[in-house]
């Protein structure tokens, strides 16, 4: 997928002399999906229906989240075009322009095909990177589709997986498009690691309210550090442990996953934890 970039300066019209630095990436190739994301995690929104005729003309497409990398610069969006859009035609031709300010960074995600109205590939989400013209630091990130915040999934709040021949390699993962039947719009985020002879890791995001968010009701076992945040260690399913913290307005959840046939003690988990600099 090739990118060519365009960054101009524009001015507001409410205030005289105050500029904003708009930057505008536009992808020659590849099938889109788009998802909004804020910086904070908090008030995730749904983006609202714009109605029936109304869409035809509409060329907006929706990020339902985004990952944001520890420089706070670079930002993975995961697109796609409105539920209530009509059929497509084509391939999807994200381009998408990030206009900045003193509190939020907004990025809008327009379908540059021929049609205005491409197919998302395999009814998965379009992943889009976009370079952020400084870092986002502890601003809102805004979906211009419809002003609205999605989650943001900062790997500042996450643990680092150590890499190289005696680390973990990053499992490619995809977001399947929402349809208008589905109960909630995505909005969930995981990444999973593996490693040469287990056990595997596995980490989930999710805003405040999903219910895959909820503390157990159980008393934890332990707690541990991650990045800044305190966690707390839970027991499941009889021999598996789970670690829990919130960062960002945002709740993660770190599975070890254990080989075929064997179990994960608290002591083994604890142990990946350190190896994770999360103890």
């Amino acid at each position: 997928m090739s990118v060519r970039t365009r960054t101009r300066q524009r001015r507001t019209g409410r205030r005289s002399g105050v500029g904003s630095a708009v930057a505008t990436l536009v992808l020659l190739a590849g099938t889109a999906g788009c998802q909004a994301a804020s910086s904070d995690g908090t008030e995730p929104t749904t983006p609202a229906s714009t109605g029936g005729v109304g869409v035809t003309g509409n060329t907006g497409l929706v990020w339902w989240m985004s990952r944001l990398d520890r420089a706070g610069t670079a930002a993975t969006l995961y697109v796609s075009r409105p539920l209530d859009a009509p059929p497509c035609q084509g391939s999807l031709r994200p381009e998408a322009t990030v206009t900045t300010g003193s509190a939020a960074l907004t990025i809008t995600v327009s379908d540059g095909s021929g049609t205005g109205i491409g197919c998302v590939r395999d009814d998965k989400l379009a992943i889009v990177p976009v370079n952020l013209p400084e870092p986002l630091g502890r601003r809102t990130l805004i979906d211009g589709y419809d002003n609205g915040r999605r989650p943001v999934y900062r790997e500042a709040d996450l643990p680092a997986v150590p890499g190289g021949d005696d680390g973990s390699s990053e499992v490619p993962t995809g977001f399947g498009v929402p349809t208008p039947a589905d109960a909630a719009p995505p909005g969930a985020w995981s990444q999973a690691y593996t490693r040469p002879g287990g056990p595997d890791i596995r980490i989930s995001g999710y805003p405040p309210d999903h219910a895959l968010a909820r503390a157990p009701g159980t008393d934890p076992v332990g707690t541990a550090e991650v990045a800044g945040a305190q966690g707390a260690i839970y027991r499941y399913g009889g021999d598996r442990f789970q670690l829990r913290w919130r960062a960002s307005g945002l709740v993660y959840l770190l599975d070890v996953v254990p080989t075929e046939g064997d179990s994960i003690s608290l002591s083994t988990f604890r142990g990946v934890l350190t190896r994770l600099d999360a103890a």
